[in-house]
């Protein structure tokens, strides 16, 4: 019985640690070269998500029928990150990549 308690515990501890690394990675562009497959006008929402992954939020912008899809990039030694916004129409085309640089830890 304790046996079998210890193994439900450490699968569950195990669960646990997989849903969090998950959600840490979510919306994190590794690969910086990712962002070239993306095709101003011609790609998809769905294709940047399986170009770069869900991304980390939403952000909805209705006066200007956009969303933007929000990314975020490693800089210099995990300083300067960037932040990157792919701006998606209504129609669900991309519109633009907007980069922000984000200077300091």
């Amino acid at each position: 019985m304790r046996a079998a308690t210890q193994i439900l515990r450490a699968l569950a501890v195990t669960a646990l640690l997989l849903a969090c690394g998950a959600a840490i990675a979510r919306g994190f562009i590794q690969n910086p070269e990712l962002l070239d497959k993306i095709k101003i006008g011609v790609t998809t929402d769905k294709e940047v998500e399986q170009i770069l992954g869900p991304p980390a939020g939403r952000s909805h912008f209705p006066r200007l029928n956009q969303t933007s899809m929000d990314y975020t990039m490693p800089g210099d030694m995990g300083k300067n990150r960037v932040d990157v916004g792919v701006i998606i129409g209504n129609d669900g085309i991309v519109r633009d990549i907007q980069k922000i640089p984000r200077y300091g830890p």
